[in-house]
């Protein structure tokens, strides 16, 4: 089981990869405020994409995959099919805006959540999830590289102090020269470890993705669970 000390680098490399796949980094030292700059004048041009995302936990001696293939739209619309350890069949998450569906096949269990009247994000809203992750960490350029005929940003990203007994690490990411989007990172612990590896393939930004994309069917005979609505 992954613990809160475990959990929050995991987090905070999952929101630095969010700032880092907008932005326009190019110098050799970057700052949070460069990054959170940039990131506010890109946001609006990525109106969708897709991926598939596969992760690698290296626990002891053991290594578990995963792996689920994301699909997004602005504002509020997300498909995620994840395949998850020693299941054959993939497990559907969708949200439409209006309710989260998420479908079991191996049980043909389908549970309905109404989510919360979310509103347009704000500047403010967006500012403050960058300025908390980002003022945890050093950011900086550690070169170009090349993934799959991709000129590549490789970065790495430090914290700045460390929490009393809070865990260690280091991240490296992978950034899209072309779409500044991660292609790959690495979260490594204190001894210089590789502890967690995610790669994407078959990126694709802003092809149009429609809306009927996230339309749920109930499949037939599918038990259906209401769990009521998600409060704000």
């Amino acid at each position: 089981m992954i613990t809160t000390k475990e959990l929050r680098p995991i987090l905070v490399l999952a929101f630095i990869t969010v700032a880092l796949s907008i932005s326009g980094c190019t110098e050799k030292d970057l700052s949070a405020e460069d990054i959170a700059s940039r990131m506010l004048e890109k946001q609006e041009s990525i109106q969708d994409y897709s991926y598939t995302m596969h992760t690698t936990y290296y626990v002891g001696e053991k290594a578990i995959e995963s792996e689920f293939k994301t699909i997004y739209k602005k504002p509020h619309m997300i498909k995620n099919f994840i395949q998850e350890p020693g299941k054959e069949e993939e497990t559907l998450v969708l949200s439409d805006g209006e309710f989260r569906w998420t479908y079991a096949p191996d049980t043909n269990t389908v549970m309905k959540t109404k989510l919360p009247k979310t509103p347009e994000p704000t500047e403010s809203d967006y500012l403050t999830l960058i300025g908390i992750t980002l003022n945890d960490t050093n950011i900086s350029l550690l070169g170009l590289e090349e993934i799959d005929s991709r000129e590549i940003y490789l970065l790495k990203a430090v914290p700045k102090e460390t929490e009393e007994n809070a865990a260690q690490y280091e991240m490296k990411i992978w950034i899209d020269k072309e779409t500044w989007m991660p292609l790959k990172y690495d979260l490594y612990d204190s001894l210089g470890n590789l502890t967690v590896r995610t790669e994407i393939y078959d990126l694709k930004v802003n092809t149009g993705i429609p809306d009927s994309e996230f339309k749920f069917k109930i499949p037939k005979g599918a038990k259906i669970v209401d769990s009521g609505e998600i409060k704000p």
